[in-house]
This record gives C-alpha cells, sequence and structure tokens, in this order.
C-alpha cells in the first residue's frame, strides 16, 4: 500500500465486526459461551455505534 493509499475506516470496522461476530457464533456452538438474546441486543447496539462513529470519523485531518 502506497502512502497516498487511503484506508476505508468504515469497511476497516464492518470487517473486524463481523469477524468478531463469526468468533461468537463459533464459541456458542463449541459450547465454550452461550449467546442469549439479552446479550446479543446490546451487541448489536455497540455494533451499531461503532459503524456510525466509523463512517463520520474523517479519515485524515484536514489542514486550514
Amino acid at each position: 500500500m502506497s502512502p497516498t493509499t487511503r484506508v476505508d475506516r468504515l469497511s476497516l470496522v464492518v470487517g473486524v465486526l463481523f469477524v468478531l461476530a463469526g468468533i461468537l457464533f463459533l464459541l456458542d456452538a463449541l459450547d465454550v459461551w452461550r449467546l442469549r438474546v439479552d446479550y446479543l441486543v446490546p451487541l448489536a447496539l455497540i455494533v451499531l455505534g461503532l459503524v456510525v462513529l466509523a463512517s463520520a470519523w474523517p479519515l485524515r485531518s484536514r489542514r486550514p
């Protein structure tokens, strides 16, 4: 990646969140951790908040 290439933060955050969701479902399938609805609703709100924050964050600082 060259120094002028900009990273799409939204795609990066969503990709990491999908990986974490996959890990959670794998842990549930292996009976390491039990997924319950009362865990998933707050997690969904956290994920939604992170995505909104990542999309609003500037990719680089603006110079006056």
